[in-house]
C-alpha cells in the first residue's frame, strides 16, 4: 500500500558559499507604504483614498516601480493615471478586426471561426515614449448585432502560452452574450516575439538524465543551464518580458476595446497574471475567474521547484496508478498502484540505459518517459493513451532485449516500435517534438523570461544539485529534474512585484481540483486566503488542470457561468464532485472542450 505524499514545502539546502544565496522564500523586507491622514491631531471625515499602495513585495531586488505603487483604488483615479501615463498615440487606438490566419492561431480549423486584430503597446511601460512599440495580438468570435455589454479577457497560462484560440470560450452557450477576447502576451505567438534561439532548446535537450547524479553529469547539467540562460539573454526584448509589463499591456488592450473594466478567465499561469492585474489595477476588476491557481503570494521558485514535484507525484500515484491497476486485465501494468509504479520505473531504467529511436519522434530515453508521464497528468482523458504507451514501451524493450542477434525477433521489435511512434507523438511535450508548433520556441522563451525575471531565484550549481537530490528522492517523477533550472543562472533585471493582498477587490472565483499536478491545491488555498473577497470552488476526487469549459464538469461550469453572466458569486466556498476517470474507450472531449484543453496545456 502506498501512502500518498501531500505537497509541502521542502527544507531547502543552504548553498555554498552563503554569499551567493538569494532570499527567495521570504519577501525582501515588507514595504510599509500606507499613509495616515491627520487633521489637527483628530480624526476627520475624508473621502476614500484615490490610491492604496501595496503593503509588501514578492522576493525581488528592487523597490516596487511607480506603476506598482500607483495602484488606483477608484475608477476616476485609474482614468487619470492612464491618461497621464500614455501619449495620445497609444490612447487613440481602435482595433482593426480581420479574419484570423491559420498561422496566427496555429490552427487551420479555428482560423475561420475567429477575427484578429493587434494593439500597439510601449516596449517599456515605465517609459512609454521610449523605443519602438510592440504588437499584442488579440482575437474574438465575429460579432453580429449590438456589441455585448461586457468583455472577458482570457489567458491560457504558461506563463507565455499563446492564447488567441481561447476566444472559442465564446462558444459556451452561457457566454453567447459576452465578448470573449483571446490574447497572445508579449513575447509569444502572433505578438512581438521573444526567442532564445535553437541554442537554448539544444542546450536543454543535451542536459543529462536528471537521475544521473555523478559529478560529471551534474557539471554538464549546470553547463547546459548556463547556456540556456545565456542564449535567452541575447534577445534585446528579454528584460521587458515580465508580468508587470504584460499586465500593463492588458490594460492598454482594455482601453483599446473601450472598456472601463474587464472580466477575466485565466488558467494556470493566467491566475498569476489575473492576481497581479487585480493588485495593480483594482478599480478595473470586473468578474475574475482564477482556474487552477498558482500560489500567487509565493515566488516562482516555490511554485515550480518546490510545489510541483510533490503535486505531480500525488497525481501519478493516487489517480493514474490506481486507475491503471484497476484495468490490469487490459493494460498489464500491474494489479496494484505500487506495481504500476514499478512498471514505470522498470521501463524508465531500461530506456535510460538503452534509448529507443522511434521514427518521426525524438529519441525516447528515461527523461522522455518522465515527460510523457508528466504531460498525461494534466488531464484524465490522457490516462488511457499513457497506459498504452507504457505497456507498449514495456513490450518493445522486452522484445528488443530478447532479440539479440535473431533477425526475425529484431524485425518484430522494430514493427512494434513503429506502431508505438504515433501514440508517443500524441503526448510528447512541444519542446521534445520533432516537428514543433510555430509558437513553441516563443512560448519556451517567454516562459523562461517571465518566470526568471518576475521573482528572485537562488543561484549556483551546488544549491540546485542539492535541491534536486532532496526533491527527487521523495518525488521521483519530477523531483530530480529540479536541478535543471536555467533561472538559477539567469542575469535578471532589477524588479520586484507587489504581493497580492486582495484589498479593494470585488468577489472573484478560484477553481481548483484536489490533485492538480501543476498548481497544487495547497498553493490555491494560500491564494484564496490572501484574496479575501475570493470564493473557492474545490473539485473533489479530481486532478485535472484547467477545469472551466474544459473538463466537462457540470457543477464547475454552472457556478462559473452564473458568475460571468450575472456577477453573482456564491455566498460561501463551494464543493463540486469530480467526474471520474473515463473507462478505456470512452468518448473524449467535445470539439469546444478540446480546443480549450489544447490551449491551456501547452
Amino acid at each position: 500500500m502506498h501512502q500518498q505524499p501531500a505537497p509541502r514545502r521542502t527544507a531547502r539546502p543552504t548553498p555554498t558559499p552563503p554569499a551567493r544565496r538569494l532570499p527567495t522564500l521570504a519577501a525582501v523586507g515588507a514595504v510599509a507604504l500606507g499613509a495616515t491622514l491627520l487633521t489637527g491631531g483628530t480624526a476627520a471625515a475624508v473621502s476614500a483614498p484615490t490610491t492604496t499602495a501595496p503593503t509588501a513585495s514578492l522576493p525581488g531586488d528592487a523597490p516596487l516601480s511607480a506603476l506598482a505603487t500607483a495602484r488606483p483604488a477608484t475608477l476616476e483615479e485609474a482614468q487619470r493615471q492612464f491618461a497621464e501615463r500614455y501619449p495620445a498615440f497609444y490612447r487613440d487606438q481602435e482595433p482593426a478586426w480581420a479574419p484570423c490566419t491559420a498561422e496566427a492561431v496555429d490552427s487551420a480549423q479555428l482560423a475561420p471561426l475567429l477575427e484578429c486584430a493587434e494593439v500597439l503597446v510601449p516596449r517599456d511601460h515605465l517609459d512609454p515614449a521610449a523605443g519602438e512599440p510592440l504588437r499584442i495580438a488579440i482575437s474574438r468570435l465575429p460579432q453580429q448585432g449590438e456589441r455585448p455589454a461586457r468583455t472577458v479577457i482570457t489567458n491560457p497560462g504558461g506563463p507565455g502560452g499563446a492564447g488567441l484560440s481561447l476566444a472559442t470560450l465564446g462558444m459556451q452557450p452561457a457566454l453567447a452574450g459576452t465578448e470573449v477576447i483571446g490574447l497572445d502576451v508579449r513575447g509569444t505567438g502572433a505578438s512581438s516575439v521573444l526567442t532564445c534561439g535553437a541554442e537554448a532548446n539544444a542546450a536543454m535537450l543535451q542536459a543529462p538524465d536528471p537521475r544521473d547524479r555523478s559529478p560529471e553529469a551534474l557539471a554538464a547539467t549546470a553547463d547546459a543551464m548556463r547556456a540556456t540562460a545565456a542564449a535567452c539573454e541575447d534577445d534585446p526584448l528579454v528584460d521587458v518580458v515580465n508580468t508587470e509589463q504584460t499586465i500593463a499591456d492588458i490594460d492598454l488592450v482594455r482601453h483599446a476595446l473601450d472598456r472601463e473594466t474587464i472580466d477575466w478567465v485565466g488558467y494556470s499561469g493566467g491566475t498569476w497574471l489575473g492576481a497581479q492585474y487585480a493588485t495593480y489595477f483594482p478599480a478595473r476588476v470586473g468578474r475574475f475567474v482564477l482556474d487552477s491557481s498558482v500560489e500567487a503570494t509565493a515566488a516562482f521558485q516555490e511554485v515550480f521547484s518546490e510545489n510541483q514535484p510533490p503535486a505531480f507525484q500525488r497525481r501519478f500515484e493516487a489517480d493514474f496508478a490506481t486507475w491503471a491497476a484497476s484495468y490490469d486485465w487490459l493494460f498489464g501494468l500491474g494489479p496494484t498502484a505500487g506495481a504500476v509504479e514499478g512498471t514505470y520505473e522498470r521501463v524508465r531504467a531500461e530506456l535510460a540505459a538503452r534509448p529507443l529511436q522511434l521514427s518521426g519522434v525524438t529519441l525516447v530515453d528515461g527523461s522522455v518517459v518522465d515527460a510523457l508521464v508528466a504531460q498525461a497528468m494534466y488531464s484524465k482523458t490522457q490516462f488511457e493513451s499513457l497506459a498504452w504507451i507504457l505497456r507498449s514501451l514495456d513490450v518493445v524493450t522486452g522484445l528488443r532485449a530478447a532479440a539479440g542477434a535473431d533477425a526475425a525477433a529484431g524485425a518484430a521489435a522494430d514493427a512494434a516500435a513503429g506502431d508505438l511512434a504515433r501514440r508517443v507523438q500524441e503526448l510528447l511535450p512541444e519542446r521534445l517534438a520533432e516537428e514543433r508548433p510555430t509558437h513553441a520556441d516563443s512560448f519556451a522563451a517567454t516562459f523562461l523570461a517571465t518566470t526568471c525575471n518576475d521573482t528572485a531565484w537562488s543561484r549556483g550549481e551546488e544549491f540546485w544539485n542539492d535541491l534536486g537530490q532532496i526533491q527527487g528522492s521523495q518525488y521521483p517523477l519530477r523531483g530530480w529534474a529540479v536541478t535543471q533550472q536555467p533561472c538559477g543562472y539567469w542575469d535578471r533585471a532589477p524588479l520586484s512585484l507587489p504581493r497580492p493582498d486582495g484589498r479593494d477587490l470585488p468577489p472573484l472565483l478560484i477553481v481548483q481540483s484536489r490533485h492538480d499536478p501543476a498548481t497544487s491545491y495547497e498553493g490555491a488555498l494560500a491564494t484564496h486566503e490572501a484574496l479575501g473577497s475570493s470564493v473557492l470552488i474545490t473539485v473533489e476526487d479530481e486532478g485535472d488542470h484547467a477545469l472551466y469549459a474544459s473538463a466537462g464538469n457540470p457543477c464547475v461550469d454552472a457556478v462559473v457561468d452564473e458568475f460571468l453572466t450575472t456577477g453573482v458569486a456564491p455566498e460561501q466556498d463551494v464543493t463540486c464532485a469530480g467526474t471520474g476517470v473515463p473507462a478505456p474507450g470512452s468518448q473524449l472531449l467535445s470539439a469546444v472542450q478540446q480546443a480549450v484543453r489544447s490551449a491551456v496545456t501547452p
